[in-house]
């Protein structure tokens, strides 16, 4: 590991002036800084210092070292790429904003505000890894783009019926000019890039406009129901490489990498529609369906020349994707002793690409290209449902004994947090590769992970002092990762085929003895090999423990969420 630094800085400042009882505007200024220290760390002696057995070995896996170096009696890598991260960015971005309200009469309200946000990029990064030099790339600019937004907003009220209409424009400047180019200029090649700057001409980055309609409307159904309705269009900032960035490999200077500020912003016209119900006046069940179309997101394309000597990639927005599902949420928003929710979303996500991954000046390797049809299919995963669970129990203040003016048993907190996740599906034919016309025709394990926080506030008058316990897997669930833990494929392979799946595995030509069990099953005691010949009740113990599964030969990497606590004390002070 590097010896990393990172200095963050935040100053903001709010005002806000109430100009009558239903009128009032307020001011913010903010400025976040961060500035990035990234460097190698103290280099591996590599002579022998540790003696293991009658034999002596270097002090890996401590240690910087750029080179081929496995592990004692594994092929585990504890060398080439670790460490090899530069990075000394300075990047400062200064807001301000300014938001007016007011209340006209009793079915309208406006709000309107502007904002403007500027920032100072000074980026350098880079990968250098010694033993692999044909890799390592340096990344550098110093740009000044400019954010503003425009924005207007109507609320109206009539008989229950709420709508909240507005519009936002949107305003980007990348900063700066940028290079006139044609695909494959000889100027992108390492014989020439050093003198880019003269060979190709710039012209002034594009300032770019976005106009997005806002329109939210609810209307009561009955006196303890109602729908709703959403819709919106959203802009989002690209990545900053994808703005700013010009890479040269630092061996040959070749540009491996270009960026492009004058694409359009990504944009994504969201729907909602949903209904609500009050349940006893305790909890409020919500269900809702939403559909989002994202657009104009940008993807790597490649250009490379006819002579190769020119091979870069440049972002390029002609990506999309298709967002739709709908969740169910109940919700407890009030209690002396318990709130919290519980929601479970179901969601599917499509993707594709308009155009090539890749250009060939070649006009042979271009036919190629073009000719294979699978690079245009829409991917199309399988759906992964998750739920989630926020519950928070306390004690209602003034609860319990009191000794000294202090409530020992009050504001006591519980927190649990829980998180489910359908498993990912994958594809398994036996071992080796996967036989044509199958994908993902088995699931791994669902994930389960349970978090909790418990504190407790003691108030000593302008003074507080909150002593809490975080802790992560409550209850040391011990969770496989897919694929993780193996050494090799014939690590997989052996664990796979020491599962008792389904019995439409046992098409594939290996022993699969036909069982209930699931891709990240675990066993729980020492490893015992199947026999046919056992007893039943042997047999039967066998499966409650699982002792026949063949587990990843690098067991210490494959549960790496064990319980941890973390015990700590804030101070909150008051002021008058």
């Amino acid at each position: 590991m590097g010896t990393n630094k990172v200095d963050r800085k935040m100053l903001g400042a709010k005002f806000v002036h109430v100009l009558s009882p239903s009128t009032f505007y307020e001011v913010q200024l903010n400025v976040v800084g961060s500035e990035y220290s990234t460097n190698p760390g103290s280099p591996r002696n590599t002579g022998n210092v540790v003696k293991i057995g009658n034999n002596f070995y270097d002090e890996s896996p401590y240690g910087v070292f750029s080179g081929f170096s496995s592990g004692i009696g594994s092929s585990m890598n504890m060398g080439l790429g670790y460490s090899n991260s530069r990075d000394s960015s300075k990047v400062y971005t200064w807001s301000s904003r300014f938001d007016f309200s007011s209340q006209l009469n009793k079915i309208m309200a406006v709000k309107a505000g502007v904002e403007f946000i500027y920032t100072d990029n000074n980026v350098n990064y880079a990968l250098i890894e010694p033993s692999l030099p044909t890799s390592n790339s340096t990344s550098k600019w110093h740009t000044f783009p400019v954010r503003g937004a425009i924005y207007g907003q109507t609320k109206l009220e009539f008989e229950g019926m709420i709508a909240n209409i507005g519009l936002r424009l949107d305003y980007s400047h990348a900063g700066g000019e940028w290079y006139l180019y044609d695909a494959y200029n000889k100027a992108f090649s390492g014989a020439y890039s050093s003198d880019i700057d003269n060979l190709l001409m710039k012209e002034s980055t594009e300032k770019i406009l976005s106009l997005s309609p806002r329109l939210g409307v609810a209307f009561p159904i009955t006196v303890n129901s109602k729908l709703f309705f959403n819709y919106g269009h959203f802009r989002s900032m690209p990545a900053p490489e994808n703005l700013y960035l010009l890479r040269r490999n630092t061996t040959n200077n070749a540009v491996t990498r270009l960026a492009n500020p004058n694409n359009p912003l990504p944009k994504t016209v969201a729907y909602e529609l949903g209904y609500e119900h009050n349940l006893g006046d305790m909890f409020l069940l919500r269900l809702a369906g939403y559909y989002k179309d994202v657009s104009d997101e940008s993807r790597l394309v490649g250009y490379i020349s006819r002579d190769n000597s020119v091979s870069y990639s440049v972002p390029e927005p002609n990506m999309y994707r298709d967002i739709r599902g709908f969740e169910v949420t109940l919700t407890k928003n009030r209690g002396e002793w318990i709130t919290g929710f519980v929601n479970y979303t179901y969601m599917v996500a499509s993707y594709g690409y308009f155009g090539l991954p890749t250009y060939y000046e070649n006009p042979a390797l271009q036919r190629e290209s073009e000719r294979n049809t699978a690079l245009f299919d829409q991917v199309k995963p399988v759906p992964q449902p998750y739920g989630r669970a926020n519950i928070d129990i306390f004690t209602p203040m003034q609860f319990g004994p009191e000794i000294g003016g202090i409530y020992l048993l009050e504001d006591i907190r519980i927190n649990l947090l829980a998180t489910w996740s359908s498993g990912t599906y994958f594809a398994w034919t036996g071992p080796g590769g996967t036989r044509p016309g199958f994908s993902n025709n088995i699931q791994w394990k669902d994930f389960y992970n349970f978090d909790m926080r418990i504190s407790k506030t003691l108030r000593l008058g302008p003074v507080g002092l909150e002593m809490f316990a975080d802790i992560s897997n409550l209850f040391n669930i011990k969770y496989l990762d897919y694929r993780a833990g193996f050494v090799d494929a014939k690590d997989y392979d052996a664990y796979m085929q020491s599962l008792h799946l389904a019995s439409e595995f046992s098409q594939f030509g290996y022993k699969n003895i036909v069982g209930e069990d699931k891709p990240g099953d675990v066993r729980t005691g020492e490893y015992i090999p199947w026999d046919d010949n056992a007893s039943e009740s042997q047999k039967e113990e066998w499966r409650k423990n699982k002792s026949y599964i063949d587990m990843p030969n690098l067991a210490y990497t494959a549960f790496l969420n064990p319980r941890a606590i973390y015990w700590g004390l804030r101070i909150m002070v008051e002021l008058k």
